[in-house]
């Protein structure tokens, strides 16, 4: 048995499912779920997104089938923008994560995130800006946050930074990478959402730019659900 999130769904057959998971002990991976869209007594119900579940998987090879299936949390309704993360987060475990790598650490940051995008006194900015923070280092691909690359310096609010996906923040220009203050760097290190909507969009840009090479240039299909949804904050993250 393995706890589990549902990433994604798509018909298969008549009347069942494929499900692409995020689970504890696995990693990603996907199961037949024969039956799911299936209407009265014979159906086995159709997976919920945000729902932490555990399951018993049978089968072998890539494709698996949950032969149960446990709810382990109340259900978690999100809805407006937080819905619109919530399958941006999906999105982006879908593109960046490998068939069948556990990822335990990741897993339980996940939960963490939807717990998150519950919470209506936390900024949107604020959890967005940390899960992709946290992807990366979880996926290796993380920098340090706090000192330059190059020099071994503490950040500066004032000072101007340029950032290499590769590397990491310098000190000095840096040919492809991206210009930033010190302070939009902080704000990202320490959770906070950075005061103007000017540095808001450069923490946006500066994310992006390091998620590129590991999620590919494809449109994310949650930017048209969060571009749906009216909101004066709209400039904190169009993810």
């Amino acid at each position: 048995m393995t706890r589990a999130y549902v990433l994604h769904t798509r018909p298969w057959r008549e009347t069942s499912l494929l499900v692409d998971w995020f689970t504890e002990d696995h990693g990603r991976l996907m199961t037949r779920q024969r039956g799911a869209r299936q209407s009265g007594r014979k159906s086995t119900g159709r997976p919920l997104p945000f729902q932490g579940v555990q399951m018993v998987l049978a089968g072998r090879g890539d494709m698996k089938t949950a032969t149960q299936i446990d709810l382990t949390e109340p259900p978690r309704i999100l809805s407006g923008q937080s819905l619109a993360v919530g399958f941006y987060f999906n999105e982006l475990l879908m593109r960046t994560l490998e068939r069948q790598e556990p990822m335990p650490g990741l897993f339980c940051r996940y939960g963490e995130a939807l717990a998150q995008l519950s919470c209506q006194a936390l900024q949107l900015g604020i959890v967005i800006r940390g899960f992709e923070r946290d992807l990366l280092d979880e996926l290796g691909f993380g920098i340090d946050w706090t000192h330059t690359a190059d020099l071994a310096e503490t950040l500066e609010a004032d000072a101007t930074y340029w950032v290499d996906a590769e590397v990491g923040i310098l000190s000095r220009p840096a040919p492809g990478g991206l210009s930033l203050p010190g302070r939009v760097l902080q704000a990202i290190a320490g959770d906070k959402l950075p005061d103007s909507n000017s540095d808001q969009r450069l923490a946006r840009d500066l994310m992006q730019y390091l998620l590129r090479p590991h999620v590919g240039s494809a449109p994310f299909r949650s930017r048209e659900l969060w571009q749906s949804v009216p909101s004066p904050d709209r400039a904190i993250a169009d993810s």
